[in-house]
């Protein structure tokens, strides 16, 4: 196994493992393949099944990367888009983890094959970034090639909401959408509501509905101090009359589950803190995924909001 966690077929059997055994650990899926001949250890990827996906993605990404780094180490390809997002670290919303994507260097030759977009684009110096010894572009440049190739609004925040998150800088994409380009009115409507505050893609996709459905847009991550001294940090705050917000489970385990503790006690903390959030005379109002996959989450609002003297 590499420094990556990949497992290269060849190397496995010029260190000494038996055809035999690699071969039953394929079947057992004792190992995974990410690649032709390369593999990682399914027990090092997380059990979460949505998080399990994104992993096999990113290794994938990565088998690919370092594929194209010893066939062609100036070849001017570059892991790029979605792909490029999942090893810097990038948060995408629904992302497509089917297809890994590479760009060219060139301003031609884009193409699709075998399960690999190439795209046709060329390079700066600053368009490209090294991670894990292997050639992507910038978290700059990303952020706009996964946004110009979307067309749903909510994806495009998302992206742009974690481009901000991860230190980019407001003004540097906003001069990577600058000129005509297919997306680019899209992206531009997309990161004029982008926020850096916003924590992960549920937040994101809440907020991206609450735009699209003309509710008010509410600040972000506010800071209040309940009675017994704590300070707390609140999604969304409306007018400093109601706060909302969204819960995802993997928010309760991040935030709210410690060792020996289990989901019941984290729901019965955040219903303790909601209760202190209302002896300050907030609204508190919550919602899941459930309300962002089955588009509720307006009804949900117009029917709460204007209980705590929030004008619609």
């Amino acid at each position: 196994m590499d420094e990556h966690g990949l497992i290269w077929r060849t190397l496995a059997l010029d260190s000494g493992v038996s055809e035999a055994k690699m071969n039953r650990a394929i079947r057992q899926q004792w190992i995974l393949p990410v690649g032709r001949g390369v593999y990682v250890r399914a027990k090092d990827l997380p059990e979460d099944p949505g998080e399990r996906k994104r992993e096999l993605f990113r290794h994938r990404s990565l088998a690919a990367a370092i594929g194209l780094e010893r066939n062609a180490p100036d070849g001017g390809r570059t892991l790029s888009h979605q792909s490029a997002a999942s090893l810097l670290g990038l948060q995408l919303l629904l992302p497509d983890l089917g297809t890994i994507h590479i760009t060219n260097g060139r301003s031609a030759g884009g193409k699709l094959i075998e399960g690999r977009m190439v795209h046709a684009g060329l390079l700066d110096e600053d368009d490209v970034t090294v991670v894990g010894g292997v050639r992507v572009t910038s978290l700059a440049r990303t952020a706009v090639d996964v946004a110009l190739s979307l067309s749903d609004f909510a994806q495009i925040l998302t992206v742009f909401d974690s481009a901000l998150r991860a230190g980019v800088a407001r003004e540097e994409l906003e001069r990577r959408l600058m000129g005509p380009r297919h997306g680019v009115a899209a992206a531009r409507h997309a990161l004029a509501y982008a926020n850096g505050l916003s924590d992960n893609p549920g937040e994101s996709w809440s907020r991206a509905q609450i735009i699209e459905c003309g509710l008010p847009v509410p600040i972000l991550q506010s800071k209040y101090e309940l009675r017994d001294g704590a300070i707390v940090f609140c999604d969304y705050d409306w007018e400093g009359k109601a706060v909302g917000e969204f819960d995802g489970f993997k928010k309760y385990r991040r935030t709210l589950l410690k060792p020996g503790t289990d989901p019941e006690d984290a729901v019965t903390a955040e219903k303790i803190r909601e209760d202190k959030l209302r002896d300050l005379g907030l609204g508190v109002i919550r919602w899941w995924w459930e309300h962002l996959v089955t588009r509720t989450l307006e009804a949900h609002l117009r029917q709460n909001l204007p209980r705590w003297g929030v004008v619609l």
